[in-house]
């Protein structure tokens, strides 16, 4: 009796990670009382960042088809310079491809990425700092892996110079997982991306 009512109460807490995982949260703050939109990714839109990825896109073409949350509220002229510049999708899984810069050589853009793991699930997160304020500043963490396939993320965007993300994925298949982040700003606009390292799940 005490096994079994271990057991729901186990099963109760991974319904409820995955309840959260797949509500957006908006209205998060940065340090400097920036108004954060932060989205953590349903599985239709997982399924369409698998299906996008390495695709000779926009990056407005990515941002409209994968979150169009992530536009609510956006400039017309925000949007119009994101279906000028291509998504710049990572080389292979063992590569941190170099920052890029597309037409600002005043602002860096960070971004870093990683994840922690725990008995029944996995904890990932994303952040991109930039050295100006930025019109739109854009952070998106997958969480991929050993086939480089994405099985969880999450984005977050604000205007600012600072944006992060976080999800959990519940009892994901046992095995190599790694967070690939990418970030981009607009105004000034500059791009960048961070594999972290592999960390093993037993599930």
């Amino acid at each position: 009796m005490k096994h079994e009512f271990s057991k729901l109460l186990m099963m109760l807490a991974c319904l409820s990670l995955i309840c959260i995982a797949s509500i957006p949260i908006v209205g998060a703050a940065d340090p400097a009382g920036h108004s954060i939109r932060m989205v953590q990714a349903t599985p239709d839109q997982v399924d369409k960042i698998n299906h996008l990825w390495g695709s000779d896109i926009t990056i407005g073409d990515y941002m409209e088809q994968v979150h169009p949350e992530q536009l609510a509220g956006v400039s017309d002229e925000v949007i119009k310079e994101m279906h000028q510049r291509k998504m710049h999708w990572p080389e292979d899984n063992g590569v941190t491809p170099k920052t890029v810069q597309p037409d600002s050589t005043l602002a860096t853009l960070t971004v870093h990425g990683d994840l922690t793991i725990y008995t029944n699930h996995i904890y990932f997160s994303s952040y991109s700092s930039c050295t100006q304020s930025a019109s739109y500043i854009y952070v998106e963490s997958f969480l991929k892996n050993a086939a480089d396939s994405t099985v969880g993320s999450t984005s977050g965007s604000t205007s600012g110079s600072y944006v992060s993300a976080y999800n959990n994925v519940a009892w994901p298949a046992a095995g190599y997982y790694h967070v690939h982040s990418w970030g981009y700003t607009i105004t000034p606009s500059t791009e960048g991306s961070d594999h972290s390292a592999s960390k093993y799940f037993a599930g």
